[in-house]
């Protein structure tokens, strides 16, 4: 009698393990999403890929020029992985504001930090163009 417990915990967690490995494979195999220069949205999750990838002649083409930042970018921190997801964004007219909410991961799945980050922007013609100093640029100077 005592077996047929075993035999359910066993049958149990390997279909646990099974949906774990189902659902890491859905997850590395998955597009990223399309980003729409054209949107906040789309610039600021475009701009911090560019930042984090090291492209800083990209990132700064997403700043306002009036920050005076050139390529290569001063006082950069690029943590070497992160996700990050849009928790809020309003546009008013030529003004726009994003918040993301971004996790860096710097070992393993237990090794994060969540943040949240504000963006503003404002439009430049067909798109937008970011002000102030976002993160994770903290100067041009």
């Amino acid at each position: 009698m005592t077996n047929r417990p075993n035999l359910v915990l066993a049958v149990v967690a390997g279909l646990v393990v099974a949906l774990a490995v189902i659902a890491g494979l859905l997850t590395a195999t998955r597009e990223p999403p399309e980003l729409d220069p054209a949107t906040p949205e789309g610039t600021v999750q475009l701009f911090v890929l560019a930042v984090i990838d090291g492209d800083d002649e990209e990132a700064v083409d997403y700043l306002d020029p009036a920050l005076g930042c050139r390529a290569p970018l001063p006082e950069v921190y690029r943590p070497s992985r992160i996700s990050m997801a849009v928790a809020e964004s309003t546009a008013t007219g030529q003004t726009a504001r994003v918040v993301l909410d971004v996790t860096e991961q710097a070992g393993g799945f237990l090794d994060s930090s969540t943040h949240r980050e504000v963006f503003d922007l404002r439009a430049d013609g067909d798109g937008w163009i970011l002000t102030g100093h976002p993160w994770p640029i903290f100067s041009c100077k």
